[in-house]
């Protein structure tokens, strides 16, 4: 039954490779996303790059504007821009769902040219199996990894660091004066009784290479 998918070995290998293709997108997409809500829990300890300059910015924004009005859009632009492959998470998503349905596409056409060929309709079976298969195996791992739950954990995570977390601190260094754009603004543990003195002193602050902040103003400038 399965001799008319080994006669055309070239779209078999087409249509089990973009099933392959479209699986591993998935699972690696789930990857990252799991790896950064590890990071996201603790951002005053993570040394993921991109988490880091995510705070930068903030510490930026807050820098310029006293103020950070709308987290949750910051949050969703910081995801929005996270990249693999030289292409957003969000693009890659969607490749694979293309990619699964090119693979039935080709199937398709197996199927045609078995007709033309003359094939019986015993013969046509592999095709819709193994379409079938793919799309099966497909779907199961797209609801295993939750790439859209992995996304909704993230934002909850970054946007609980940032807003009860970062901005109450970037706030305690400013009890009470006005936002200057030279000032910068460090993310450090500060007791819970301050005075003026140490207010004064120098804060630790996260240490960032050259290379991130000029990750960093690329992003300004994108």
């Amino acid at each position: 039954m399965f001799q008319s998918l080994l006669e055309n070995i070239p779209l078999t290998i087409i249509i089990i490779s973009l099933i392959v293709i479209s699986i591993a997108l998935q699972i690696l997409i789930g990857i990252i996303y799991q790896k950064l809500i590890n990071e996201a829990e603790n951002l005053s300890t993570t040394e993921n790059k991109q988490l880091k300059i995510c705070i930068l910015k903030f510490q930026k924004c807050f820098q310029l504007n006293a103020n950070v009005p709308n987290i949750p859009v910051f949050v969703d632009k910081f995801i929005n821009r996270l990249v693999l492959f030289g292409m957003s998470l969000n693009s890659l998503r969607r490749l694979a769902s293309q990619l699964v349905m090119l693979a039935v596409f080709v199937a398709g056409v197996g199927t045609s040219l078995s007709i033309i060929a003359g094939e019986t309709i015993l013969s046509l079976l592999p095709y819709y199996i193994l379409a079938i298969i793919g799309l099966y195996i497909y779907f199961s791992v797209a609801a295993f990894v939750d790439i859209p739950g992995c996304r909704e954990t993230l934002k909850i995570n970054l946007m609980d660091q940032l807003e009860n977390y970062l901005l109450s601190r970037l706030r305690s260094n400013t009890p009470s004066e006005a936002v200057s754009p030279g000032r910068v603004f460090p993310y450090n543990n500060i007791n819970t009784q301050t005075t003026n003195e140490d207010v004064s002193k120098p804060a630790l602050e996260f240490e960032f290479s050259e290379d991130e902040i000029e990750e960093l103003l690329k992003e300004f400038i994108s």
